[in-house]
């Protein structure tokens, strides 16, 4: 990549002088950013009153070539690299969105960026439900080549990476501290795999840390790179509200799972469903369908014959996990018959069981 003296005055405006992506794009409208860096006091008056004196004493300061060299420097040797708007790689559709990020640091596949994405978000501590309907959906959407965008934050959003990659599909994560930085700091794992095979951006420079107020704002970035959200389990405070805003005001399409009256971990998406008319989806081809996806994945026959009971149990799992005892009421079988029913179930790979004798598809 070849480093221009317009890369240059961005990085010199975000790291140097301290500047947000909004403040850089409003000085773009009204000054040669190229000419700023040399001759600062050209444009006295226009920056005062964009950015304020504090921050135009920090321009008027002397930027030595250096400065900038070793940031840029110090990007390569973290094996990131750096995009800015108007660079071929950037992508439009970012540009759509209110505060078009100045620079977007990435490792991994920058290539994704143009890609068809999808944003999944959802709780940091999700109910068996919303982990395994997060799984369910994602394993569908990332088979039908949607890049699966999220925040690389625990709970749901580290559960659509995964899957994403479990699949061979592409995922994209949106950090909102340095692109060096692991946050949180035990998915070391999960951020090496996603540099690998999918990719990481931040509009952070290297080195900031996990600050609370940087999530809400890399949430734009999280809608705006996607042609939907969807939010698949929700509390009342979850940030993932906030990116389904994000959604709407970008024009973006919002699907929400519908959770139990009775969980607090989903009464937030409820609360969605409640006030935005059609976010409602149950199931992945709901998505498929409202986005016009065209390749998707063939679906395998199935190469046995269900006798009644295993369809029965079948059609029962589908809609939510249930307890051994559960399952003896509903098929009237003795302990041993279901016992055996459900492991010859399990063997081939139909259902599931899961902790504390609950079983599910």
């Amino acid at each position: 990549m070849i480093i221009s003296k317009r890369h240059k005055s961005i990085i010199w405006l975000q790291v140097i002088v301290g500047l947000t992506s909004a403040k850089i794009n409003a000085i773009e409208q009204v000054c040669d950013i190229v000419d700023l860096l040399e001759n600062p006091l050209k444009y006295a008056e226009k920056l005062r009153s964009i950015i304020g004196e504090s921050a135009y004493k920090r321009i008027k300061l002397p930027c030595e070539a250096k400065q900038i060299n070793d940031i840029i420097s110090l990007t390569k040797e973290k094996h990131c690299g750096f995009i800015i708007r108007g660079d071929a790689e950037y992508p439009e559709a970012l540009e759509e969105i209110d505060v078009p990020p100045a620079i977007l640091y990435y490792k991994g596949d920058v290539g994704l960026l143009k890609t068809n994405c999808l944003g999944v978000v959802g709780t940091r501590e999700p109910s068996r439900y919303g982990r395994d309907y997060t799984e369910k959906f994602v394993e569908v959407l990332a088979k039908c080549s949607l890049t699966i965008v999220s925040g690389m934050a625990r709970g749901v959003d580290s559960v659509a990476h995964r899957t994403a990659l479990q699949n061979d599909g592409k995922t994209i994560a949106v950090l909102g501290c340095g692109i060096d930085i692991v946050y949180p700091a035990n998915n070391v794992q999960l951020y090496d795999d996603i540099a690998r095979d999918g990719l990481i951006i931040s509009e952070y420079p290297i080195g900031t840390p996990s600050l609370a107020y940087n999530f809400p704002e890399r949430n734009r970035i999280i809608s705006g790179l996607s042609r939907g959200v969807l939010i698949t389990e929700a509390g009342i405070k979850s940030g993932s509200l906030i990116t389904a805003e994000y959604a709407i005001k970008q024009n973006r399409e919002l699907f929400v799972i519908p959770s139990a009256l009775n969980s607090p971990r989903g009464q937030g998406s409820n609360l969605l469903l409640k006030t935005c008319q059609g976010a409602i989806v149950l199931s992945p081809d709901d998505i498929i369908s409202a986005l016009g996806i065209k390749n998707q994945p063939e679906k395998k026959a199935s190469a046995m014959q269900l006798d009644f009971m295993e369809e029965r149990l079948l059609n029962a799992l589908q809609y939510s996990e249930m307890h051994f005892d559960d399952l003896v009421d509903l098929t009237g079988l003795g302990v041993s018959d279901l016992n055996a029913l459900l492991v010859r179930m399990e063997v081939v790979g139909l259902i599931r069981k899961l902790d504390n004798n609950y079983y599910g598809v």
